[in-house]
């Protein structure tokens, strides 16, 4: 560790672990999450309520032994906010929209009787049919939150189809199809959405299986999502499994499986600290100056990650660090290009040797000589583009040449050398003609959050995730809703409807996400 470093209070350090990639979620819910309602709502629940006490009354005296002998421990793993779902909008038909002055006519005895049972026949279906009822990809999720793909397949059984005729039909040799033949058929068998689903990495601040996540996952066919600790996303073992297991199926169930990402550093930026124990910050490993430290603990964090089905680390960072930053306080390798780049190579080959973990350089164009959090304002770069070539980009230009890197993280820092009217994130001289033409990386690029104030003191998040496609972005960080979804997804098409971006635009992005999580394991070659 520097000596010069000051010491930190315990104020600074908890500051600090909130300072990363992406910003806690706020703990606000939506009013039907929270079931705040106006004051006709609060009316129409008032008629409900008595409604429902005089239904009480009456099914004591009917017999519903189905419903008595249910565990009441099934009943209790249901008893969630979401349970309210599918009750709310039926129970809302059956009132009026105004305030009724004029008698109603009473419901005779018979027809009470027949909606109580109704009723109950509801409740035994739901008990059995758990949570999965209510939120997944046949949920009531799916259903009240609607499809946005209504008339879409899923693309892969659309491929395997292609691949295997109808029994019966006459059968024809089909040649083995290359991966990129195979890539190429999953996106010409997709539609937009799809495809713009496929862009978003997105969180969500709930320990289960929530209506947030799954609504994302099954109408907007999101590609990825960031799981993190500050979100409430992670609790224990069991729980963490689950749920990465239950958003997996749906996402499979849909079409393409998820890339599950997790930022889980070490040192201040350790995710899963909780559950597995600390694990050693950049700085202390790159003091060691020895890349077999990094290996070990690339290997080690791999079989953490992997063990709970997370299978992407957006980690290491590689910036240079040469000024004080509190941001990156104890996050970096080291001061130099030379120590960076050697532990980042070995903590990557660790990371990576499996197969089953991808890592995710960051924050390029590096923050080395930031002295400004993009989280919290506008970070200028006034290095030249020979200094940023010597110091900052040399880890880049080493690990890409190595071909060991298949995602790299952008961020919101203004390079002045290179392009000083836009964020890097959204600059297609720095994104494409540096990351891309210059040094000659050709894997995902995937964009800081673009709810950080480095952007939106410029752009609304559906501008940024326009602009961020046109610069030559692949996967867009920052949607924690499904309305920020929507509105990024609606960003990009509006650019598109003008010619602004291509379908080949899209497609290239595309091309990238698939072939990424090809080589991850998670798409498989039919068998011809």
């Amino acid at each position: 560790m520097n000596s010069n470093k000051p010491e930190r209070s315990h104020e600074q350090v908890n500051k600090a672990l909130e300072m990363e990639d992406t910003l806690p979620l706020a703990a606000a819910r939506s009013p039907s999450s929270t079931g705040i309602i106006d004051n006709q709502g609060a009316w129409e629940n008032n008629k409900l309520e008595a409604i429902e006490e005089q239904a009480t009354a009456r099914v004591k005296s009917v017999a519903i032994p189905e419903i008595e002998d249910q565990d009441t421990t099934r009943v209790a793993a249901i008893d969630q906010p979401e349970i309210e779902l599918p009750t709310r909008p039926l129970a809302a038909a059956l009132l009026p929209t105004h305030p009724v002055t004029e008698p109603r006519t009473a419901i005779s005895r018979g027809k009470a009787l027949i909606g109580i049972l109704f009723l109950a026949i509801i409740v035994f279906n739901a008990i059995n049919a758990g949570n999965a009822g209510f939120i997944g990809s046949q949920g009531w999720a799916f259903v009240l939150g609607g499809s946005n793909n209504t008339n879409a397949t899923n693309p892969l059984d659309a491929v395997k189809r292609k691949l295997h005729p109808t029994p019966g039909a006459s059968a024809t040799a089909t040649p083995a199809l290359t991966p990129a033949q195979y890539i190429n058929d999953i996106i010409q068998n997709m539609t937009l959405d799809q495809k713009l689903g496929q862009m978003m990495i997105v969180q969500f601040r709930d320990p289960t299986y929530s209506f947030d996540i799954s609504t994302m996952i099954n109408q907007y066919n999101v590609g990825a999502v960031l799981l993190l600790s500050s979100n409430n996303n992670i609790i224990n073992r069991t729980q963490l499994t689950g749920l990465i297991a239950q958003m997996q199926h749906d996402s499979t169930h849909n079409g393409v499986p998820l890339a599950v990402a997790i930022d889980q550093e070490g040192g201040y930026v350790d995710r899963l600290v909780a559950l597995d124990g600390p694990r050693p910050s950049a700085s202390s490993i790159g003091a060691t100056n020895d890349p077999g430290k990094a290996l070990a603990e690339g290997i080690r964090d791999a079989s953490d990650l992997t063990s709970y089905g997370f299978n992407l680390n957006l980690a290491p960072v590689v910036d240079v660090n040469t000024v004080y930053n509190p941001q990156l306080y104890d996050r970096t390798f080291g001061n130099n290009p030379d120590i960076v780049t050697r532990m980042a190579e070995a903590y990557l080959q660790g990371l990576q040797q499996s197969g089953k973990v991808f890592g995710t350089l960051k924050h390029f164009p590096g923050l080395g000589d930031v002295g400004t959090d993009p989280h919290l304002g506008v970070a200028d770069v006034y290095r030249s583009k020979s200094q940023l070539e010597a110091i900052d980009w040399a880890p880049y230009r080493a690990i890409i040449q190595q071909g060991n890197i298949h995602a790299i993280m952008v961020t919101h820092d203004v390079l002045h050398a290179i392009d000083g009217s836009a964020p890097s994130t959204l600059s297609y001289k720095v994104v494409t003609g540096i990351l891309r033409d210059e040094l000659g990386f050709q894997g995902v690029v995937m964009t800081d959050s673009l709810t950080m104030e480095g952007l939106t003191a410029f752009y609304t998040e559906s501008q940024a995730a326009a602009l961020a496609v046109m610069a030559g972005c692949d996967l867009l960080m920052g949607a924690s809703t499904p309305q920020d979804v929507a509105s990024m997804i609606q960003g990009i098409k509006q650019a598109y409807n003008t010619g602004a971006i291509s379908m080949q635009r899209i497609d290239d992005s595309v091309r990238r996400l698939l072939t990424m999580k090809y080589e991850l394991g998670l798409l498989t070659i039919p068998i011809t």
